[in-house]
């Protein structure tokens, strides 16, 4: 039972009991006093009229008519006179007086009264008895005003003080409801924090439990940035701070394996072939400065452009990779003239030489083999050929690279128009192999009958020419057809662009609210990297979603390890970590470590860790014993 309802039973209560204190007081009060005067007037019209008739003549006909006169007079119930004999010689009787009290309240008062008696003389002897009664129901109605009026004084004033009561209690449990709300929460592991009420109680409820919650927040922020550290320290060079050898290799192969976001991109490899002469020349610590200077330069130019990444594979080689579509020979030019740029340290002038090898990078290459492949190649040209680009393979781009921007937009638009789309379906499954969901990338037909393309082919320019909401509202409808159906769970990837529309948002809203059946499954999944860069508009999304019962996650956790205690009140359903962090993890302790870190941090807010790129058996069984709670990649089979 409710708060309100409990005052309002309590008011009831007392003032039911009031009441009844009030009524039975007063109506015992009221009830001897009217007692008492119509006793008395009893009396006095008994000894009055008496003496009235005494001083008369004793004729029958004037007495009668005296009689009659008085009992007209007043409210009486019975006027007689008798002889001593007891014979009656003249009375009055009322019997049609009716009172409006009803009987139940008669008798519960019943009024004691004695009829009031005067002797009447004829000269020295008696000559009869007079006997007065007044009505009594006069005084019944009268004290059955009297509690009605009381009654209703009461339930007015218990009206008043209900409303009254309620309302203060409203304003002094509004705090309540967000106490509540912050239990729920925390209840699902969604640790946020409220203001602190001014109602002693809840002030020390609610104190509590926001220690509670930053707590865990900061234990949280704690473990990210130490998993973090772990991750740079594993993953990086220490001297440049670039990604290394195998992290690169492994954010390549990662990056060529996610088909919905890469179809086409360029890798620049430049050795600096004369690092010894330099060492030489220089010495340790100069030359640790100058391959820093190369590293701030390749970093610089690459937080200018998107998709761009940047790793040293060895003491001498620096990588470039972009995942977007670039022509080979011009990004590996721009690449080699930002190298010659870069001078000596300390004023002191010397030669570096790089030699530069880019090539073009398909989703069927294999990052690996394209490593060896330049590392080769720069083998045999050698150092004698300083300053120069060779292209290994600049390849016929694909022949939809070739259109402008006009043809893109008219290709997507009639793609989009005639809902020419599809959804893949790779399963997702927990640890005992059951499915969790399915990734579901959506696939295009440019072209009527045309070939079906993936993400990765049309995305780039989907976002450069606005239509990433529009694509999303589109595989949403599908997805929301295919789950009327009764299609297993699916999960949408959404663009930063569909997650901050409003009317994406409403589109939502509007289908889970009219087909509630589908809510628990859809899988809706925001990439790390837009989620971070746009963390208020996350958080709108994610309450929104949440409240229709849908799922939400984060996909390709890798990068931002150490912000993810800025999730810990948003009440994500799971996270997906990068394939970067899981590739040949059976053989990477350090990885083990960080995953372990990441499984943990993600169980301590209620989420659950799940795997993306898993390829092999050693792979999966590892995870396994790691904690991982889900997996999705090619190794992965229902």
């Amino acid at each position: 039972m409710s708060l309100i309802k409990q005052l309002w039973l309590a008011i009831v209560v007392i003032l039911s009991l009031a009441f009844a204190g009030a009524f039975i007081l007063s109506t015992v009060a009221s009830k001897h006093y009217f007692e008492q005067q119509l006793q008395a007037k009893n009396d006095d019209n008994a000894t009055t009229l008496a003496l009235s008739i005494t001083q008369i003549e004793k004729d029958p006909v004037a007495l009668d008519l005296l009689i009659s006169a008085q009992f007209d007079t007043g409210h009486y119930h019975y006027i007689g006179l008798v002889d001593p004999n007891g014979k009656v010689i003249s009375e009055r009787i009322n019997n049609t007086s009716r009172t409006k009290a009803p009987d139940w309240f008669v008798k519960f008062t019943p009024l004691r009264l004695q009829p009031g008696q005067a002797d009447i003389q004829d000269g020295w002897s008696q000559y009869g008895t007079l006997k007065i009664e007044s009505d009594s129901n006069v005084v019944y109605d009268k004290l059955w005003d009297n509690t009605v009026l009381t009654a209703l004084w009461v339930l007015l004033i218990g009206f008043l003080s209900g409303v009254a009561g309620s309302q203060i209690l409203r304003r002094i449990l509004n705090p309540l409801s967000d106490v509540v709300s912050q239990a729920e929460s925390i209840g699902e592991n969604r640790f946020i924090t409220i203001s602190v009420p001014r109602t002693k109680e809840f002030k020390a409820v609610v104190n509590a439990m926001n220690t509670l919650s930053n707590r865990v927040k900061k234990t949280v922020s704690e473990e990210s940035a130490r998993l973090d550290q772990l991750r740079l320290d594993n993953n990086y060079d220490h001297i440049t701070g670039l990604m290394n050898h195998d992290y690169f290799v492994k954010n390549l192969d990662a990056n060529i394996s996610h088909e919905e976001y890469f179809h086409e991109g360029a890798l620049i490899i430049s050795r600096l072939t004369n690092l010894a002469a330099i060492d030489h020349k220089l010495g340790y610590k100069e030359t640790n400065t100058l391959l820093k200077a190369i590293s701030d330069t390749l970093q610089n130019a690459c937080s200018l452009q998107p998709g761009l990444s940047v790793g040293r594979l060895n003491g001498t080689d620096f990588a470039v990779f972009s995942n977007q579509p670039a022509d080979s020979y011009s990004f590996g030019n721009h690449i080699k003239k930002l190298l010659e740029k870069i001078e000596g340290t300390n004023n002191k002038s010397i030669n570096i030489n790089f030699t530069t090898v880019a090539m073009r990078v398909t989703g069927t290459d294999d990052a690996g083999k394209m490593i060896a492949l330049s590392n080769k190649l720069l083998n045999e040209i050698g150092a004698e050929h300083s300053n120069v680009l060779h292209v290994i393979s600049s390849g016929d781009l694909d022949q939809y690279q070739d259109h402008h921007e006009n043809e893109w937009l008219n290709l997507l638009t009639s793609a989009l128009d005639n809902r020419r789309i599809k959804l893949e379906r790779y399963p997702v499954i927990n640890q005992a192999g059951n499915l969790l969901h399915f990734e579901s990338p959506a696939r295009l037909q440019l072209e009527p009958d045309g070939k079906w393309f993936c993400a990765g082919e049309f995305i780039t320019w989907a976002t450069q020419l606005n239509l990433m909401t529009r694509l999303d509202e589109l595989a949403f409808e599908t997805a929301a057809e295919s789950l009327s159906n009764g299609a297993q769970a699916i999960g949408l990837n959404v663009s930063a662009s569909a997650m901050r529309s409003q009317s994406f948002i409403e589109k939502i809203t509007g289908t889970v609210r009219a087909r509630p059946h589908i809510a628990d499954k859809l899988y809706f999944e925001i990439p790390e990297q837009e989620a971070f860069d746009h963390l208020p508009e996350f958080h709108q999304f994610c309450r929104k979603i949440r409240a229709l019962g849908c799922k939400i996650g984060i996909e390709h956790v890798g990068t931002r390890i150490s912000r993810l205690g800025e999730l810990h009140d948003i009440g994500l359903h799971y996270i997906k970590i990068d394939a970067s962090v899981i590739r040949d993890i059976d053989s990477s302790e350090a990885n083990k470590t960080l995953l372990r870190g990441l499984c943990m941090i993600a169980h301590s807010i209620g989420v659950i860790a799940i795997a993306e790129g898993v390829h092999t058996q050693p792979e999966i069984a590892v995870l396994k014993q790691i904690g991982i709670d889900g997996m999705t990649g090619p190794g992965i089979r229902i």
